[in-house]
């Protein structure tokens, strides 16, 4: 497979989201690999967020003992959860790989196959997420602690008096929020862009983590405006391709949810006037909303983002493909030939010469 660059990489990439998801169509096997896709990303970034709840120790401290004990248990708790669903989503991303790669249909044997190969990436990703987490926990603690005295004022002023810190505070906390979300989001696409060129090498040649990072970053070397070509094109057409698919969803959900509710009110008067309950009538319409909204969000969505996260993986298989042959060669395997153009039966052979002049 010849290199390509990270424009050609776009149109292949979505024609094998397209054979992976869609030919042919079933339904239960699309949903199931748009899942996939979807539930690999929580593998992705490491952040211990179960940690946060200590905070909560110097508010409690004058309750006793106990409660700070149950606290604490509790963090340790659900932090060990937390890490071992990581885990699972990890050893994930290594399983999805293998089936764009492959045009695999099926998780578990691909899920059996990297073992080995999860725990060194897994560890490596826990250990800079904490390293990530304990630096940005720094300033986050400064500032909270700068905002503390400025709402205990707020909460001093005269009804009818604007007080300067008022608005002062308030553009803190949304300046604040907002460099936070933009350290979050800079930190996504760093890991995303490690799993791109990380994942691949320990899970077809189990090369070790160190030697995976050695082999990236001799393509960025040699290739380093591709690279930021790349680097750029995933994330400008990764993110309008989430919220263009999000905002088409919520459009087409909006309008699904406003006919089933007016097929289910005139359906309730109908049964209301034939007298039936109005507290069974209450309780049929509070399940069917409660099962509309787990269709809405944990069914339907799943179609929506899991093509456009399908499509981000097979785009960095296709850029690295051609760099990396052992790479290159399951996806020569893997594409089907294209299709042979069927002739006119009734068309002479060898077509006749043009007239000459």
């Amino acid at each position: 497979m010849r290199p390509l660059s990270a424009t050609e990489c776009i149109t292949p990439a979505i024609d094998r989201t397209k054979l992976m998801l869609f030919s042919p169509f079933r339904k239960g096997r699309a949903w199931k690999l748009c899942a996939t896709s979807y539930v690999c990303r929580l593998g992705s970034m490491y952040l211990p967020f179960p940690l946060l709840y200590l905070a909560m120790i110097p508010a409690f401290r004058e309750t006793g003992s106990s409660l700070l004990a149950v606290i604490a248990v509790a963090v340790v708790i659900g932090l060990a959860v937390f890490t071992w669903v990581f885990h699972l989503c990890s050893r994930l991303q290594f399983a999805y790989f293998d089936m764009v790669a492959t045009r695999g249909e099926f998780v578990a044997p691909a899920w059996r196959k990297y073992r080995a190969q999860t725990l060194p990436w897994t560890t490596f990703k826990i250990i800079a997420g904490t390293v990530v987490t304990a630096v940005l926990a720094v300033p986050m603690t400064a500032f909270i602690r700068h905002l503390i005295p400025a709402f205990a004022q707020m909460k001093q002023q005269q009804p009818g008096h604007v007080d300067p810190q008022f608005a002062r505070t308030i553009a803190e906390i949304y300046g604040g929020y907002g460099l936070l979300m933009l350290a979050l989001l800079g930190g996504m696409l760093v890991f995303g862009l490690l799993g791109d060129f990380i994942v691949p090498s320990l899970a077809l040649e189990n090369t070790g983590v160190r030697e995976a990072f050695r082999r990236m970053g001799m393509l960025i070397r040699q290739e380093p405006g591709e690279f930021a070509l790349y680097v750029l094109l995933k994330t400008v057409l990764g993110v309008v391709g989430y919220f263009g698919a999000v905002i088409a969803w919520e459009i087409v959900a909006a309008l699904g949810t406003l006919i089933v509710g007016a097929v289910a009110a005139l359906i309730g008067f109908v049964l209301h006037l034939a007298g039936v309950p109005t507290a069974l009538l209450v309780a049929a319409g509070v399940t069917l909303a409660i099962l509309w909204y787990v269709f809405i969000i944990f069914y339907s969505m799943m179609f929506v983002i899991g093509p456009v996260m399908t499509w981000m993986d097979a785009y960095a298989i296709y850029f690295l493909g051609g760099r990396y042959p052992v790479l290159g060669d399951m996806l020569d395997r893997s594409t089907p030939p294209p299709p042979v153009p069927v002739l006119d039966p009734y068309t002479a052979y060898p077509p006749p010469l043009p007239p000459t002049a």
